[in-house]
């Protein structure tokens, strides 16, 4: 996130040659119009990254280290976010006429949307059973009083 896809939003001083390098790299590589013509809409998941996924990754990792309670609701809310943003930016990219099928495959860009949307359907499935798991054993601590 820092390295890539928030550099953008960078003040020129302080964006490192080798930040620049490796986006022209990977435009040149996959196509990814994402990152020198997006569409209307994906400045708005830029900042989501910035102001969402960044702080809540930063309390996430340490909250999983020591067994947070509010993890598994914290993550269902941020595994369906990464899921449906991910989806629209898989969708969108597979409508684009110039590139090629390694490009948009498993190999290319299909692989790096898709494998992430993978990640955040599983988180999504994995959290939803565990705040089930709570909510169930607190209905029926509930009916025991």
């Amino acid at each position: 996130m820092l390295a890539f896809d928030l550099t953008a939003l960078y003040p020129e001083a302080i964006r490192f040659q080798w930040m620049t390098d490796v986006r022209t790299w990977y435009i040149a590589t996959y196509g990814d119009r994402f990152f020198y013509s997006p569409p209307a809409w994906f400045p708005l998941y830029t900042l989501l990254e910035a102001f969402y996924h960044l702080p809540l990754t930063l309390w996430a990792i340490p909250a999983l280290l020591r067994n947070d309670p509010c993890i598994p609701l914290a993550l269902l809310v941020f595994g369906l976010e990464t899921l449906l943003t991910t989806i629209t930016c898989l969708a969108e990219m597979l409508s684009w006429a110039e590139l090629t099928a390694e490009q948009k495959g498993l190999q290319g860009l299909g692989g790096m949307y898709g494998g992430y949307a993978i990640f955040g359907a599983w988180m999504v499935w994995d959290c939803y059973w565990r705040v089930n798991g709570i909510l169930v054993r607190k209905g029926k601590e509930g009916k025991k009083e």
